[in-house]
């Protein structure tokens, strides 16, 4: 069965009434964008947005939204909503404001339809609509195309979402409650912007990611997260940090080239961070790492003519040892990423790579011991790469040694 995917954006802020809950801003970007990402991320299409009137901001997030290759399909009314939405297909159900995350979408999805995500009434306030006496709806549910139909021939001039909602319970829908779940902060309907304030918090938080290499852990990760918190309200991507390390690597290979090899080095140390931050960057605005995957191919290359071009520069005091250095770095570099490429290695976290050769050079090229400091990293490199492939390849112990 095919999965769509209704999202009601329609009522105004409380308590002014100035603009939509839909487009309150939240890490940078507006709710609406979050609750699309969320409903692609599980599969949806279409993601149908019920609107009554398409504000600026309200029309800039779903150009953002398309821009990413998100299809939006924008309906007047239930009618436009109904129409677009097969009634065979199974529905998931965002109320207007919701805030969620991934493990709430996932567990309704996982609980088959049709099913109603709720909260207890004690300690719930206004902003949850109530469905009974024990009972408030906590803005998810996964329902079905028919059922909108039906709802949407009798609506009349009742809410689309509350109606819809009360259609739901008359007709029986299963209800559960997110209660005892870990995840239950992490749920909440916003009709102001101070409703975000926790939300927000939580969701900058949890962008953080486990470094992958020992460098972003323990030395780049503070920066990372300055960064991040400074480019978030603005409409930097991550495509664009991508690009900035790759542009300055491409400088810093001009660099050692003219001979300015201190000034390079510290260009490329500039370069650690970005990736992460970009990384991050993603993660908050939901971004689908599948749209990243050709900038991240394009730094190790930039990266890669950077360290030729610094053994390019030494070569005239120190011959062609220089270059040979640095392109063994490069191959073990190379054939590390082979053998370690979706497999588990032990100690991983402190095997040679970019970021972690370039902190290993700055002693180095600070006291101006070049040709020691290219040793360090080709020993480094090789070393990793010998590691690598002997956990990778060693033999697996036959039951009978067991």
């Amino acid at each position: 069965m095919s999965l769509a995917a209704l999202i009601c954006a329609y009522h105004e802020c409380e308590p002014d009434g100035q603009g939509l809950r839909a487009t309150l801003q939240l890490a940078g970007r507006t709710l609406i964008e979050r609750q699309a990402r969320l409903a692609a991320a599980a599969g949806a299409h279409p993601i149908v947005i019920v609107v009554d009137r398409q504000t600026p901001p309200l029309s800039a997030a779903l150009e953002r939204l398309r821009a990413d290759g998100i299809a939006i399909t924008v309906a007047r009314n239930a009618g436009e909503a109904a129409f677009a939405i097969p009634s065979d297909a199974a529905l998931l159900l965002m109320a207007d404001g919701l805030v969620a995350d991934e493990s709430h979408v996932t567990r309704v999805l996982d609980a088959g339809g049709p099913v109603l995500l709720t909260l207890p009434d004690f300690g719930a306030d206004d902003r949850f609509e109530r469905i009974d006496g024990q009972s408030r709806w906590a803005g998810l549910a996964l329902l079905d195309g028919a059922l909108l139909r039906q709802t949407a021939a009798v609506l009349h001039d009742w809410d689309l979402q509350s109606t819809f909602l009360r259609r739901a319970v008359q007709s029986g829908a299963r209800q559960f409650s997110v209660a005892g779940a870990s995840a239950d902060d992490r749920l909440t309907i916003a009709h102001r912007s101070e409703d975000l304030a926790h939300a927000e918090a939580r969701i900058v938080e949890g962008a953080a990611f486990e470094g992958r290499d020992w460098v972003s852990r323990f030395v780049l990760s503070p920066v990372e997260y300055a960064a991040t918190r400074l480019l978030m309200p603005t409409p930097a991507v991550p495509e664009w940090l991508y690009g900035a390390a790759a542009g300055l690597s491409v400088i810093a290979f001009g660099f050692f080239l003219q001979g300015w090899l201190l000034p390079g080095v510290l260009l490329m140390l500039a370069v650690t961070p970005l990736d992460g931050i970009a990384e991050r960057l993603a993660r908050l605005r939901m971004v689908d790492p599948a749209n990243l995957r050709r900038w991240r191919r394009v730094l190790p290359w930039s990266a890669g003519a950077a360290l030729a071009g610094l053994g390019i520069a030494l070569r005239e005091p120190s011959g062609w040892g220089c270059i040979v250095l640095a392109f063994t770095i490069i191959a073990f570099l190379a054939a590390l990423h082979g053998e370690a490429k979706g497999r588990i290695v032990e100690g991983r976290l402190f095997l040679a790579e970019r970021k972690g050769l370039t902190w290993l050079l700055l002693p180095f090229a600070v006291t101006g011991l070049w040709i020691t400091g290219l040793s360090a990293m080709a020993i480094y490199a090789a070393g990793s790469f010998f590691w690598a492939q002997r956990h990778v390849h060693r033999p697996v112990p036959s039951r009978d040694e067991d």
